[in-house]
């Protein structure tokens, strides 16, 4: 009975880590989405970065349905985090793909860049560069068929 139990949990623990691990990819309407919640952002913008997580407390001074909406579509898309923030001429924000655990893959993301704030090189295919990269840390982006948008990996 008691190895029955501890095969179990095992089972049960190495069954939670692989499906951690697995890749979820966004729906096909991401970017609509996204763009839904970049004007809900911009709505709120008051000059502060402003940082909001699929699931987590309120952040501070911002309208709380809003706050609301933006979370239930970003748990919609298969987002874990998103950001924004402005300088005087442009805007920059970026959507986090929700993948479980990232400390053993790429870290993949969305960008919103109204300027010329991007620091990742923009390459034409995001997977490709990978495969073909020999440094250490790398960044790519691939624009999207959505203008001021981009697809983005990074290894750090």
């Amino acid at each position: 009975m008691k190895k029955r139990v501890i095969g179990g949990v095992v089972l049960l623990l190495v069954s939670s880590l692989l499906v951690s691990l697995w890749p979820r990819q966004p729906p096909d309407d991401v970017l609509d989405r996204m763009q839904g919640i970049l004007g809900k952002l911009e709505e709120m913008y008051d000059g502060e970065t402003i940082f909001i997580w699929s699931y987590n407390a309120e952040p501070d001074g911002l309208d709380e349905e809003r706050v609301k909406w933006i979370r239930s579509e970003m748990r919609e898309a298969g987002l874990g985090r998103v950001s924004l923030s402005c300088s005087e001429h442009s805007c920059l924000s970026v959507y986090s793909i929700a993948r479980g655990l990232h400390i053993f893959r790429n870290y993949m993301y969305y960008k919103y860049d109204s300027g010329d704030l991007l620091e990742e090189i923009i390459v034409d295919s995001v997977e490709k560069a990978i495969e073909e990269n020999t440094e250490v840390n790398y960044a790519f982006c691939e624009r999207t068929e959505a203008e001021h948008w981009f697809y983005c990996e990074n290894n750090h």
